[in-house]
């Protein structure tokens, strides 16, 4: 009798705990599932900080399972791929996305978005290369004090819409600042060959002042600038052919100029700071691109 007892006990203790065991893991099962859903979803919503929150209780509930570590691992990399792009660090970016991309049996979501993330790069980093040469490239005639010449490359840059995306901002503001220096040097050449042109006056008479005259101008302008010097009739134009000093084969006048800039800075642009050859070159562009100068300004001085 006393056996039977201990038999059926047994039995009943076994059940018991076979019961808890049976229902623990179904509810732990419910729960993975749960968390590996919740996680996609938060993907999709781009949530990605949530998601991998998600993926992590998912590992709590089953671990080392090799799904919700892949997924966990694609997501961190993706939002590492995310903040590189920010910090402008193209080639290391492209790396994490690629990494995501090449994952298998992860989210096919997160897969798509990195494809376009590395094919993105990739133009980026194309353009950056090209932007930089032609930067380059008006940075070597800076310093050969060739600064209407810089300014005239610099305009390829300037009038390229895509140059003024957040991932050119270094070679952009390096732009800018070249621009600044090419017009500062600009005028410093107008007011040398100025001051040169009235001490020679005042010290000879007329043949000897002209000889005297060209022979300054010859020290600070180069042999391309000397011949465009002697017709020199206003600021900064002593450096530019004629047909960049006109639209549509007419001569843009002074007045146009002047009109230009209250233009320019109403549309909120900063025209003070241009020079009379940079006004032109606005004016000629906005006509090129069938735009009123308001227009140009807004997209592209501002």
């Amino acid at each position: 009798m006393k056996k039977w007892v201990w038999v059926v006990a047994t039995i009943v203790v076994a059940l018991l705990i076979g019961g808890y065991a049976y229902s623990n893991h179904h509810a732990t099962t419910k729960e993975y599932q749960a968390a590996m859903a919740n996680g996609r979803t938060a993907i999709e919503s781009k949530h990605y900080t949530q998601a991998e929150s998600y993926f992590q209780n998912a590992l709590k509930r089953r671990l080392n399972d090799k799904t919700a570590q892949k997924y966990l691992t694609q997501t961190q990399r993706y939002v590492s791929g995310e903040n590189a792009l920010d910090a402008r660090h193209f080639a290391v970016a492209q790396k994490h996305y690629q990494t995501v991309k090449d994952t298998a049996g992860g989210s096919s979501v997160l897969v798509t978005r990195a494809t376009k993330q590395v094919k993105k790069i990739k133009l980026i980093r194309a353009n950056y290369k090209q932007f930089k040469k032609i930067l380059t490239k008006a940075q070597g005639q800076n310093k050969a004090l060739n600064y209407g010449q810089s300014n005239t490359t610099l305009d390829e840059l300037f009038t390229n819409a895509k140059f003024r995306e957040v991932y050119y901002k270094g070679l952009y503001d390096q732009a800018l600042q070249l621009r600044k220096a090419n017009n500062a040097g600009q005028s410093s050449s107008v007011t040398e060959a100025s001051s040169s042109d009235s001490s020679t006056s005042s010290s000879s008479d007329d043949s000897s002042s002209n000889n005297a005259t060209s022979g300054s101008s010859s020290a600070s302008l180069t042999s391309s600038e000397q011949s465009a010097a002697s017709a020199y009739s206003g600021s900064n134009e002593y450096t530019v052919t004629q047909s960049q000093q006109e639209l549509n084969g007419k001569t843009i006048t002074a007045a146009q100029i002047n009109n230009a800039r209250k233009t320019i800075n109403a549309a909120g642009g900063q025209a003070d700071a241009m020079s009379d050859q940079d006004v032109r070159v606005a004016i000629q562009q906005a006509n090129k691109k069938d735009m009123s100068l308001t227009k140009y300004t807004a997209q592209y001085l501002k």
